[in-house]
This record gives C-alpha cells, structure tokens and sequence, in this order.
C-alpha cells in the first residue's frame, strides 16, 4: 500500500480519497489500523493538522473509529445507513447538556452490566489496565492523560457488550459529548482531591463488577458514577 504524497490546496479532502480508495480496493480491511497521526504525516508530505482533519471527516462519515488510547481503525461498514445520518446530526444540532447526559446515562448503565455478563478474561484485563493508567494520571495531575484514559475506559466496558450496533452507536453519541464537554471534562480531572478519590472509587467499583460477573453491581456502580460526573461537570459548562 502506497501512499502518493499530497500537493492540493485542500489538502485533507486529497488525504480522505486516498484512504477511501484503498478501502473500495480491498487495501484497507475492517479492523485494519491507520498509521499514527505523524507516520501518516511524513508518507503524505502534509502537516498533522491536515491528518488530522482529514481523519476527524472520515469519522464523521463512518469510514473509521477513532480510539483514544488505541489509535484509528477502520469501521465495518455494514450499518453505514444507520450510523452515518446520527453522526451528521450530532455534528450540526446543538443539544442541551440534559439530552447528551441523559442519553449517556441509558447506553452506558445499560452497557455495564452487559459487559459484566459478557466480557472474556482479555476484555476484563484491558479495563483493568485502563484503569490503572486513567488512575496514575490523576495521581500526576495530567489532566490530559486522565481524561484520555478515563474515555478509554469508557469504550472498552461499551467494546466488552459484544454487541456491535450498540458499540458503534454508542462511540457517536460519546464522542460528540466529549467534543461538547471537553475542556469541562479535562478541568474535572483538576478538581480536589476528593473528588478525584471519588472518581478512583467509583471506576474502580465499575471495574470489580464486571471483573465479578455481576451485572448489577457494575450498572449501579456506572449510573452512580455518571450522576456524579453529570453534577460536577454541570458546574463547570457555562
């Protein structure tokens, strides 16, 4: 697979046809990954802010899934139809915190509990782990890197559902959250200790239900977490 360097004006459109070329060809594959933002970078001849761009569309467009922590891959493509306008819509419409909250509320409680019913001992390991990488960034106080983590986390319990439409939909919704609340969110993991020894406890206690088989525990555990984060992250959206 050969990239061929860009010299358009508009540089992020050039990139978003190759990638697309090379997934009609059968070049690029579902589950296939991208190279990182600076290998790609340095292949095309751009900067990383056209990558970077160029990415942000082919996910908007359902052509990949962006992964924080993981990278980005290429999406399946077979429920396009559905993803693609909810993607759309959620790029253009303003939402009010309370829809966005009360929606993540519903995927993610839900979520929790299948992952405690479903999750393989390799799932169960990687929140583990996200877990403790999410932890050692609040104890640095890198908000960056404990937000980063505190997302991966999130998509790996949705990824332990095993359900594939509700993963994809899911990551739609969250991630125009995110988009929506990002500087809140990061300024969350600025916050006192306390509440950041909540935000530990909470994770942790999502993470020991599922590592339990016990979808209960680990629903309540989530939907506890999410009124808390929604009620401190209210103080902080203006």
């Amino acid at each position: 697979m050969e990239f061929t360097p860009v010299k358009t004006r508009r540089l992020y459109e050039d990139i978003v046809e190759q990638i697309k070329q090379f997934i009609n060809e059968g070049k690029l594959k579902p589950g296939d990954q991208l190279p990182a933002e600076r290998e790609l970078a340095e292949r095309l001849q751009v900067s990383r802010v056209s990558v970077r761009e160029a990415i942000k569309t082919l996910e908007m467009l359902g052509f990949v899934d962006i992964r924080p922590g993981d990278g980005t891959f290429i999406r399946d493509t077979n429920t396009d139809d559905i993803i693609r306008p909810l993607a759309m819509f959620l790029a253009v419409e303003r939402h009010s915190l309370l829809d966005m909250f009360e929606l993540r509320r519903i995927f993610e409680t839900a979520a929790a509990g299948l992952a405690a019913e479903r999750a393989d001992a390799g799932e169960v390991a990687h929140i583990g782990l996200l877990l403790e990488k999410m932890k050692q960034g609040i104890n640095l106080q890198d908000s960056e890197m404990g937000e980063e983590f505190d997302l991966a986390f999130h998509y790996a319990v949705m990824e332990a559902t095993h359900n594939s439409l509700l993963t994809r939909l899911f990551r739609t919704v969250s991630e125009e959250f995110a988009k929506a609340n990002s500087t809140a969110r990061r300024q969350l993991f600025l916050g006192s200790a306390d509440n950041l020894g909540k935000i530990i406890d909470q994770h942790e206690r999502i993470y020991a239900g599922i590592l339990k088989g016990d979808a209960r525990a680990a629903s309540e555990a989530m939907l506890e977490h999410l009124t808390f984060a929604e009620r401190e992250l209210r103080k902080r959206v203006k």
